[in-house]
């Protein structure tokens, strides 16, 4: 074998390599049209009203915000703006970070997930939200995070993450929002979601 054959057959094999990861990647990239027949894992999805309790009415989520204090909180149940439903999740502007954490649901490792939330805003300066994807092992210590930056904008736009390939010893998950200070207007949460919508052949 000539070395020139050599180097043709070592570049031949580089780039099956180089395709077959991309390949891989792009399973990954699941959309809308996936979640068909897909049960919506996250509780309470599209903000509803549970209870006239304040504190029981968000059924589903829990509320953290960055500097908790006696003031009234800035996250509140919207039943005048929605995507769907009869309500949507408002934040309205602080000098505190909120981050909105769904109630745990059971993932698989081999499993492919698609989450999404629909955001809108009237900030002429809005925050960057950031759209997470948080799974655990049983004793609750972090296994895998996604995120996804993005920019509100007016009208009713979609965050997503395609995420797989979790690591051994997932056991559950949890849809978080995270939304930085910001100085004027709201944004609103709505229609949010996680499907699995692949699973992955075991060897």
């Amino acid at each position: 074998m000539t070395k020139r054959l050599l180097h043709l057959l070592i570049l031949l094999g580089l780039a099956l390599v180089i395709y077959s990861c991309s390949t891989l990647g792009s399973t990954l990239v699941f959309t809308e049209n996936d979640v068909e027949n897909s049960p919506n894992l996250i509780v309470n999805n599209g903000f509803g009203v549970f209870s006239t309790i304040p504190s029981e009415a968000l059924k589903g989520w829990n509320v953290h915000l960055e500097t908790p204090d006696s003031q009234e909180s800035p996250v509140v149940i919207d039943g005048k703006e929605m995507l769907e439903g009869k309500s949507s999740l408002r934040i309205d502007a602080s000098n505190k970070a909120v981050l909105i954490l769904s109630d745990p649901f059971v993932v698989r490792r081999y499993g492919g997930y698609y989450l999404r939330s629909y955001f809108k805003t009237d900030s002429p300066t809005p925050p960057k939200v950031q759209l997470r994807f948080i799974v655990f092992k049983e004793n609750g210590k972090i296994v895998n995070r996604f995120k996804q930056k993005f920019l509100p904008k007016s009208e009713w736009n979609r965050s997503t993450i395609s995420a797989g390939f979790i690591r051994p010893g997932a056991r559950f998950g949890r849809l978080g929002i995270f939304i930085p200070p910001f100085k004027e207007g709201s944004v609103w949460i709505d229609n949010t979601g996680c499907f699995e919508v692949h699973g992955f052949k075991i060897d």
